[in-house]
Parts: C-alpha cells; sequence; structure tokens
C-alpha cells in the first residue's frame, strides 16, 4: 500500500488556493463537479505513482444538503479549510475489503465505478470503507484504479495548468490523531500518531525545494 491522495474541504477554492500558493507555492486545477454536490480540484504532484491533494468545494449546495455526506462537510468546512479524510492505494482492492470487514465487524463497502474529468478523460475505479474514513478521518479509505497509463498522460498537462511555483513530488507521511488503531495499513503506510482527537493533523511533502509540513489555520 501506499498513500493515494489526501483530501480538504472549504466552502469556495479561494482559501484553499491561497493558503496553499502563498504558503506552499502549490498552484490547483480541474474544478470538475462531483454527482454528491461537491467539485474536486486538484494540486498534481510531479510522480508516475499520481499522488495529489483532492480539494472539495461545493457545486450544488441543494444536492449537498439533501444527504449525510453533505451536511457533514458543510459542518467540517463552516469555521474554513479543514482536512477531510485521505486515500491509500491497494494493491488488491478485495483483500483490503476483507480486512476491513474484520475490523469492522460490517460491510466494507466496495463499489466500482469510473470518474470523469472536465477534460474527458475516464478513469474505472474501485473503493472500499469510504464512509467508515469519512466517519473516522484518522483511517484512510482504500483505492484500486485502471487504465494507469490514462492516469500517467494526464500528469504534465495538470502540472502545467495547476502552475506550481514549488513543485510537489511525493506524500511522505500523514499525521493523525488517534482513532488509525489497528486499521489496515496502519503498519505499512507512512502515517504518524498524535495522542488526543481524531483526523488529519498535517501532512508531510516532498518537493523540488526540500519538504514541507502541510497544516491548516
Amino acid at each position: 500500500m501506499r498513500v493515494d491522495h489526501v483530501i480538504m474541504g472549504a466552502r469556495s477554492i479561494e482559501p484553499l488556493r491561497e493558503l496553499l500558493w502563498e504558503r506552499y507555492g502549490f498552484g490547483v486545477t480541474d474544478g470538475s463537479p462531483n454527482p454528491d454536490g461537491t467539485a474536486s480540484w486538484v494540486v498534481p504532484f510531479d510522480t508516475d505513482d499520481v499522488q495529489y491533494l483532492e480539494l472539495l468545494v461545493p457545486h450544488d449546495e441543494a444536492a449537498l444538503t439533501a444527504g449525510e455526506f453533505g451536511r457533514v462537510f458543510l459542518e467540517r468546512t463552516a469555521d474554513g479549510p479543514a482536512f477531510l479524510n485521505w486515500a491509500a492505494l491497494a494493491d488488491d482492492i478485495e483483500a483490503a475489503a476483507e480486512r476491513v470487514r474484520a475490523v469492522l465487524g460490517a460491510d466494507p463497502e466496495l463499489i466500482r465505478g469510473e470518474s470523469v474529468r472536465a477534460d474527458g478523460c475516464r478513469v474505472p475505479w474501485a473503493e472500499a470503507a469510504f464512509a467508515a474514513s469519512w466517519a473516522v478521518p484518522s483511517r484512510p479509505f482504500f483505492l484500486e484504479y485502471g487504465d494507469w497509463p490514462a492516469r500517467r498522460a494526464r500528469v504534465p498537462g495538470d502540472l502545467a495548468a495547476a502552475g506550481h511555483r514549488t513543485t510537489p513530488t511525493a506524500i511522505t507521511a500523514v499525521v493523525v490523531g488517534t482513532g488509525l488503531g489497528d486499521w489496515p495499513g496502519s503498519d505499512e503506510l507512512p502515517v504518524e500518531v498524535l495522542p488526543g482527537g481524531d483526523g488529519i493533523r498535517e501532512i508531510r511533502v516532498a518537493t523540488a525545494g526540500g519538504e514541507v509540513s502541510v497544516s491548516l489555520p
């Protein structure tokens, strides 16, 4: 397993764009809408692993407020930008789902779908344990992708569109509060646990200018 991406959220893209640019020199791109009422912007990394930061902001507030996910999203972003949760890339999504089942004693909610970017690029994916990660954000959810050549092929264009002042190249660590426990990947992923509270405290990112710690006010 490895870290795939970390999700940050806000009520609009502007505070995230400003924070990431002014503090770290990271640009953002895309802005594709999602069926749940959010839109996804990305901070692309210069790596064949296709790591990134996903920035979720409202796109359709009526759709957001109609479901539990959206109401929690709006609650967590009420005071400004927030870390929401994170994802790990699984070598075998079905095996990861079964490990989640063993920990939760419940359905890991393995689903399959296809992402469609604003530029029309389509990539099949499978996902497990998103709801469990959303409820306890110290825990990652798990992803598996199809069509890796297509994913890698769009990285140069994303980097050009983002126009980074300082180019991120890898997520080197995710620092979380309590709540990880014996979650799958806890002994394989670059995760650090701090006492007190749940959720993501900061992430460490390798860049062309050295490692930085990305945190929120």
